[in-house]
């Protein structure tokens, strides 16, 4: 897990995997509790990078076949465009 906070300061999030599809659309999922969704679900919350950056839900599941890069090892991976890794 890693914190990755916004350029404002205004948000952060702990993001527990960082995945890249075939499309190179990029998704940090995030630990949230206020989500109640188990590390271990299908549905994860997630901050989506591709046509546009959002927050919102996913299903794993249904992104599994078009995955090219999935780790949990967050150490060489480059925080999101206008996001920066904290402590």
């Amino acid at each position: 897990m890693r914190k990755m906070q916004n350029e404002t300061g205004t948000t952060t999030i702990k993001v527990i995997k960082h995945i890249i599809l075939k499309n190179f659309w990029e998704y940090y999922i995030v630990d949230d509790k206020e989500m109640e969704f188990e590390k271990d679900s299908d549905i994860q919350y997630a901050y989506a990078i591709g046509h546009a950056q959002e927050f919102g839900t996913i299903s794993l599941k249904e992104l599994k076949p078009y995955i090219i890069s999935e780790t949990t090892n967050l150490n060489g991976v480059a925080p999101a465009p206008k996001w920066k890794w904290v402590k």
